[in-house]
């Protein structure tokens, strides 16, 4: 036990040092920019050469305009750790982090590095949305009448959910299924954003060849990370920005029995890698980090159609990375890169050491806080920022607001849906009044009052047994 500590506590302080030496050599005040796929490809091959055999690259698949998509291998453990960057092509940070662990686990003959590589194998492709990368948008190529012509059999169908007509591709993320065999079917479109997704495009065909390639070589994926960018909201408490949020699988609420034919899922498992990445982001960063938070996570959320869930149904414990700011109106930021790179170490590191199984799932969502309402509590939260922050004209108005919520709280701990949809509107009704009357600014009205909209809809939705939930009120950018 001793010499098993000893070995975790030497983990951490390598690593620590080693996050205070910049592997590029490129400091966050140098001018720099996003690398293109010209220049990632270059780099590269510097790597590899590098490496002396410690760096292998493949052709993963190709996308559908035709270009490679490259996938990248560092260590020969029995753990496999695969992650993918830059799924949505305007969100480019985890390609250039990985690009940075992949030089420094190539080149590096430090104790942990060798360790890492003993342990684990890291499968990694940073530049998944090959094509999206470069115009930058959010979703591939493919327009419709060319995936007419790629399955013929779709003629006259619908276009799945998930396809965007005015980009004329699809958002590769809602593309995925849990049945790994599945083809598309006519009759399945198009679709529902909590239903599965199709393997339509080839960039989600060829992470779930690869996918299946790992389960074949080594029976178990370990762990997939997918590594993303969204809005720039705040921390419910202290109104600082959030610069990094962490999920585990959105895969509906505890409860759900939808997924009971797929015994593989292991959410606490989820939270626990979820939780080392968090944990990292702190860990090993040579500043204060207090913008570590969860990744909106509803009650009613799911998403089946991510590749984090249909992995995740299929035995993988995944975690999503979720960074402020998408391209291209967002510049290069080695502090977003650094996070990432933080974030995986935290990962790599408790799966290196073999401690990753020590942690407690349920310790992230007491440890890690959010940034977004999903119950009463949570907007009580905001109101205590809202009241310091001298939202309110006066002291009288936002006691009157706080003790409506403590008395929807009261049945909200009930479960009493109709005094909870019979006060949240009188709820409204008072910050209506209130910003008629200048008792309020807008900034806590529209948050305020765009909570109470989403907690209206859930507590209708028990109140008349309607199952639809929309999140209306929250920015769509949010949702990965």
């Amino acid at each position: 036990m001793k010499s098993d500590s000893w070995k975790k506590f030497m983990y951490f302080i390598i690593v620590f040092l080693i996050m205070l030496i910049p592997v590029s050599g490129i400091s966050a005040e140098s001018e720099r920019d996003w690398m293109t796929n010209e220049e990632f490809l270059v780099k590269l091959s510097e790597i590899v050469e590098a490496s002396d055999g410690k760096v292998e690259t493949d052709v993963a698949g190709y996308s559908t305009q035709g270009n490679e998509v490259m996938s990248v291998r560092v260590g020969t453990g029995d753990q496999v750790l695969l992650i993918t960057g830059s799924i949505h092509g305007n969100e480019k940070s985890g390609g250039e982090a990985l690009v940075e662990i992949l030089e420094y686990l190539g080149t590096s003959d430090s104790f942990f590095a060798q360790s890492v590589r003993n342990e684990i194998t890291i499968v990694a492709i940073p530049r998944y949305n090959v094509d999206g990368l470069e115009i930058p948008q959010r979703q591939n190529i493919f327009p419709w009448d060319e995936v007419v012509s790629a399955y013929p059999h779709l003629e006259g169908a619908a276009p799945a959910w998930y396809y965007n007509e005015r980009n004329g591709g699809f958002d590769i993320n809602r593309d995925f299924n849990a049945d790994l065999n599945y083809e598309v079917a006519a009759e399945d479109l198009p679709g529902h954003t909590n239903d599965f997704g199709f393997f339509i495009t080839k960039e989600s065909q060829l992470l779930r060849d690869l996918y299946v390639e790992l389960q074949d070589e080594f029976s178990h994926v370990e762990a997939y990370v997918d590594l993303h960018h969204m809005g720039t909201p705040v921390m419910n408490k202290t109104g600082e920005d959030v610069t990094i949020a962490i999920d585990y699988p959105p895969l509906g609420p505890d409860d759900s029995t939808k997924y009971v034919d797929y015994p593989l899922l292991d959410q606490d498992k989820s939270k626990r890698y979820a939780l080392a990445a968090a944990r990292g982001v702190k860990e090993f960063s040579d500043k204060e980090e207090p913008g570590v938070a969860q990744y909106i996570a509803f009650q009613e959320r799911d998403f089946p159609g991510q590749a984090r869930s249909a992995f995740a149904l299929n035995g993988t414990a995944t975690v999503l990375f979720e960074m402020p700011g998408q391209q291209p109106q967002f510049g290069y930021d080695q502090d977003l890169v650094d996070r990432v790179e933080n974030g995986l170490w935290g990962i790599i590191s408790h799966m290196a050491d073999g401690s990753i199984d020590d942690l407690n799932g349920d310790d992230f969502l007491t440890e890690i806080p959010r940034y977004w309402t999903d119950n009463i509590t949570d907007m009580r939260d905001v109101m205590v920022r809202f009241t310091e922050e001298d939202q309110f004209e006066n002291d009288r108005d936002a006691r009157l607001v706080d003790n409506h919520l403590a008395a929807l709280e009261i049945y909200e701990n009930q479960e009493n849906s109709e005094k909870m949809v019979k006060h949240l509107n009188g709820f409204k009704v008072l910050l209506d009044n209130q910003r008629e009357n200048g008792l309020i600014k807008q900034e806590a009205y529209n948050r305020l009052n765009s909570d109470a909209n989403l907690l209206l809809e859930r507590w209708e939705n028990k109140l008349y047994h309607n199952t639809s939930f929309l999140f209306e009120g929250w920015d769509s950018n949010l949702i990965d």
